[in-house]
Formats: C-alpha cells, sequence, structure tokens
C-alpha cells in the first residue's frame, strides 16, 4: 500500500502542479510586475474587459494560449518527474511475498516543501538516492528515467513492515536551480485579481492669481523703499518720532497721499524728475514736511491740507478757502501753478497747491520742479527745515510775514538757482550762514525784522549780482565791511537799526548815483542820525 500512495502522491502532484502553474504563468513572466498587468488591463480595453469578466464569474484566471499552455505542461512534466524520482527514493520496496496492508487513502492536508529550507527539503542526487531504512541493511533505489515511474521489485521482507518515513535530518545536495513549486491544498486555485480602483477626475485647480499691488510692490515693500529713499534726504533718525515733520510727510506719503496715479519708490511718475535724476517723491515729500514744520494744519490762515483725503467734498471745501498766488516777477519762461490754488496735500500735482508754481515744458530738465515758494502774512510759523535745500530748482524762497523762528540753515547755500531769498518780518535768529554768501545768482537778500546776530561777512562782495540788500532792524553788530563796494549792481541797500558802528567805507560811497561818474546805488540808509552816531556816513540818501 505504500507502493500505491506514492503512486497517487506523485499523480496528484502531477494534476495539480498544472493547476498551480497555470495561476503562476502570469508571474513567470519577468518583464511584467502585477501593477503593470492590472495597469494594462484597465487600458487595454480589448482584453481586460474580457479578462475580468471571466475573473469575477468563474472565479478563476483566463485560459491561456495554447503555446503558452504547452510550455506550462513541460514545466509540470519535469517537475512532476522530478518529485517522482524523490519519493520513489524515499520508500522502502515492497515486500515479494505479501504487500503491506497500509491505508492508501490520500491525506486531506499536504504539507507544502520548501524548497529553500535545507533540513525539510530532501533532494536527490542525479541518479542515485540514498534514503535511511529501518532495517539494517541499506537499500539503493534506482533512478528512474524522467518522465516514467519505476516500481522496485518485491522483497522477502515479512508482513508488518511499517512504510518508511522521510528523515527531516537527512538533506540530498540540490543539482540544479529548478522552480520553486508548493503543493496545494485540495482547493481550486483562484487568481485574486484587485479591482482597480475607479477613476476620478480630479478637479483642475486654476492658479490663484497673486494679489497685484500699486508698483510691483508689497505694501511692506514700498513702505520700506520710500523709506530708505528718503532717507538720503533727511536724517532717518527723525523717522523714529512720529511727532517730527519728517515723520509726518514720510506717514502721509506713504499712506494718505491721494495722488493717482500712486507715487513710486521704483519708478518715476509724472512729476518733477529733473531729467530722470530724481524721483517725484522726493520733491513732494519736502513740501509736505514744510508744511508740517511751519503748522500747516494748525496755523496756516489758508490752503491748509483737506480734512479727509478721501472724502471729495472734503477736498473741494479745502480748495475753496484757498486763494494764495504766487508774487508775479516777470520770468520769461513758462510755469506750471503760478495762478493755481488748490489746498496743500491734496490729489492735484504739488505745482498746483496754493502759494506754489514751478518750472514749464520750455526747460524740459526741470519741467515741473518747484520754481516758486511764495507766502505772505499767512500764518506761518516753526522753524524752516534743512529738506527745502533739496529743491534745487528753487528760483523763489519768499516767506514773508511769519512767525517762523530758529536760524536760516546753511545748507540754502546749496539752492543756486535762488534770485530772491526773502523772509522779513519773521522770528529768525542767529547769523547770516556763510554759505548764502555763496549764491552767486542771488539778486534779492530781504532779512529785515528778525532776530538776527553777528556780523555782516566780507563775503558778501561774492553776491556780484545783488540788486536789494535789506537787512535792517535786525542785531547785527560791527562794522560795515568794504566788500559791498564791490557790487557793482546794487540800488537798494537798508542797513539801519542794527548795531552796527564805524564809518562807511569809500568803496561803498562810490557805487552811489550822485557821483561822478554816477553809480547805480540809488538808496544806502544807516544808523547815521545820532549824535554822536553809530555810523558815519556822508554818502547815505537817508539816516535812522
Amino acid at each position: 500500500m505504500a507502493f500505491k500512495s506514492a503512486i497517487l502522491l506523485a499523480g496528484c502532484i502531477s494534476a495539480t502542479t498544472a493547476t498551480a502553474a497555470a495561476a503562476t504563468t502570469t508571474e513567470r513572466k519577468p518583464s511584467q510586475s502585477r501593477f503593470l498587468r492590472n495597469n494594462r488591463k484597465r487600458h487595454d480595453t480589448r482584453r481586460g474587459a474580457a479578462i475580468n469578466q471571466r475573473l469575477q464569474n468563474n472565479g478563476k484566471a483566463a485560459t491561456m494560449s495554447s503555446s503558452t499552455r504547452q510550455q506550462e505542461m513541460d514545466i509540470t512534466a519535469e517537475d512532476v518527474s522530478f518529485w517522482t524520482r524523490s519519493l520513489q527514493s524515499s520508500i522502502e520496496p515492497l515486500p515479494t511475498k505479501q504487500p503491506t496492508t497500509a491505508s492508501s487513502t490520500f491525506p486531506t492536508s499536504i504539507v507544502t516543501i520548501d524548497p529553500t529550507d535545507p533540513i525539510s527539503t530532501p533532494v536527490p542526487t542525479p541518479g542515485v538516492a540514498t534514503t535511511p531504512s529501518p532495517t539494517p541493511d541499506a537499500v539503493t533505489t534506482p533512478s528512474p528515467t524522467p518522465g516514467a515511474v519505476t516500481t522496485p521489485g518485491p522483497t522477502d521482507e515479512p508482513p508488518g513492515t511499517p512504510s518508511p518515513t522521510i528523515d527531516p535530518s537527512e538533506s540530498t545536495p540540490f543539482p540544479t536551480p529548478l522552480p520553486s513549486v508548493q503543493i496545494p491544498t485540495p482547493f481550486p486555485s483562484i487568481e485574486i485579481v484587485p479591482t482597480p480602483a475607479p477613476t476620478t477626475n480630479q478637479p483642475t485647480l486654476l492658479p490663484t492669481a497673486s494679489p497685484t499691488f500699486p508698483c510691483n510692490l508689497s505694501p511692506e515693500d514700498r513702505t520700506s523703499q520710500i523709506r530708505k529713499l528718503l532717507s538720503s534726504i533727511s536724517d532717518p533718525d527723525l523717522f523714529e518720532d512720529p511727532s517730527t515733520p519728517q515723520a509726518q510727510a514720510l506717514d502721509w506719503i506713504t499712506n494718505d497721499d491721494p495722488i493717482e496715479p500712486i507715487l513710486c519708490p521704483n519708478q518715476f511718475a509724472s512729476g518733477c524728475t529733473r531729467g530722470g535724476n530724481v524721483n517725484p517723491i522726493v520733491q513732494r515729500y519736502v513740501l509736505a514736511a514744510f508744511y508740517f514744520a511751519t503748522q500747516g494744519t494748525e496755523g496756516w490762515r489758508q490752503c491748509t491740507a483737506p480734512t479727509d483725503f478721501d472724502d471729495e467734498d472734503a477736498i473741494a471745501a479745502a480748495n475753496a478757502v484757498c486763494d494764495r498766488v504766487v508774487t508775479p516777477y516777470g520770468v520769461g519762461n513758462e510755469r506750471v501753478g503760478d495762478t493755481s490754488t488748490d489746498a496743500w496735500l491734496g490729489p492735484s500735482n504739488e505745482c498746483e497747491w496754493g502759494g506754489v508754481a514751478c518750472w514749464g515744458a520750455d526747460t524740459p530738465n526741470l519741467n515741473l520742479c518747484i520754481d516758486q515758494l511764495d507766502f505772505e502774512d499767512d500764518g506761518l510759523s516753526g522753524e524752516l527745515i534743512t529738506e527745502i535745500s533739496v529743491l534745487n530748482s528753487l528760483r523763489f524762497l519768499v516767506l514773508e510775514q511769519g512767525t517762523i523762528s530758529g536760524p536760516i540753515p546753511a545748507q540754502y547755500g546749496e539752492l543756486n538757482r535762488l534770485l530772491i531769498l526773502d523772509m522779513d518780518f519773521n522770528n529768525i535768529s542767529g547769523d547770516i550762514p556763510e554759505e548764502i554768501y555763496g549764491l552767486d545768482s542771488l539778486e534779492v537778500l530781504d532779512l529785515n525784522y528778525n532776530d538776527i546776530t553777528g556780523s555782516i561777512s566780507s563775503s558778501i562782495g561774492d553776491l556780484e549780482l545783488l540788486i536789494f540788500l535789506q537787512i535792517d532792524h535786525n542785531s547785527l553788530s560791527g562794522a560795515i565791511p568794504s566788500e559791498i563796494g564791490l557790487l557793482k549792481n546794487l540800488r537798494f541797500a537798508f542797513l539801519s537799526d542794527n548795531d552796527l558802528t564805524g564809518v562807511m567805507p569809500t568803496e561803498v560811497c562810490e557805487l552811489r548815483n550822485n557821483t561822478s561818474p554816477p553809480g547805480v546805488l540809488g538808496v544806502l540808509v544807516t544808523d547815521c542820525a545820532g549824535n554822536p552816531p553809530e555810523v558815519v556816513c556822508p554818502c547815505c540818501s537817508s539816516c535812522a
């Protein structure tokens, strides 16, 4: 019966191996993984639908082609031959007289033999298989011919000899690499094919448009760049104190300026660029700083800023109470804003603000640049800011009859186009900066009725184009310099009501128009009326 069991086992292996081979046919193809196959099935409309349907209905893989089946059958025959040889080499020969009574029933479960385990896998040597025997004598089983099962002849072993077992401690060297074959359970082999996940059309996410900012700058970057730009005009430490005119002007031009289009620190819009060399923000910022420095909102009598920069009615109301126009000096060039009276800090170009006039288009390099800043008895107070010196296009700086205090900034000596410097009837203190005498275009120096101290510098002789000199009613002291005699264009000289002393220099008297040859100096006034006089002046037109 042991022999029958061996035959039945071999037959079972032969029958089931084909099924196992068919189930693993796809895995034998090295060029296709399971995922590639599934992908191919999903996209192959001709074969995929039929294969999936058969798998769902029958619970097994699709029918293989005849060539593939033949290939698998050949492999199965080799496997059966191998396992047959293994079984034959492991079974004791049957007795000659009496067969054993062992049951030939096929076991209900078959253990899967792992060919990689050297202990549990009996692997025969080709041609010879040595198997331990329960009898003292070893039995040598001849190797079978591949594909056929050789039955050994009967022996004289008495009945009741137990069937031999495979000793797991013994192993035979593996002859050649052969495919791994699993002995399946007596259940049909079913290839489980994962159901393809449904394809969901994901919504196309349209790119969100980046927010568009003025100047192609974020508000933070624009603020930072404006501050950086204006830090070259003002001391940046002044921006740290919100009460300073510079900090207020920076805040306004950054956050509240209603001009359209908005001014950009990285672009040159319409405005004063001085031939493309200066950003228009600079001029507008300087005027805003001047407005806050002279107490524009609290003290000006007219042309004050609108109460709401975004309210058209507020802007119109502010414009309605501004009628300050600049003094017409009879200039020959075109000008912008010389008749305009818009409120300060409004949406119009700064050239249109009351008391402001700019160069016109006939001077392209200075078009829309400040030409005149003109206020008289309009309630200006506070102090003069150094930033005015940046407006080097300025020809007329007229700030009369206010309460402006503090010194004249030395930086005003940089206003090399300045024709008129008129700041009379204020509270200006300090001396006349030496730099002012370097304004070689200056024609009018009018500083009377202030608190100016110091002396008249000999550098006054450098003002060769000076026509009008009015510095009376101050606290100037010392002698009158003879260099005034170099001012060949001087027609008016008011020097009275100071603390000047001495004798009027002969060089000055020679400028008088009653001399021979006559000069052009028609009016010369000093403190020569006392007894004794503070200034001895035999050539003065009048004495105070």
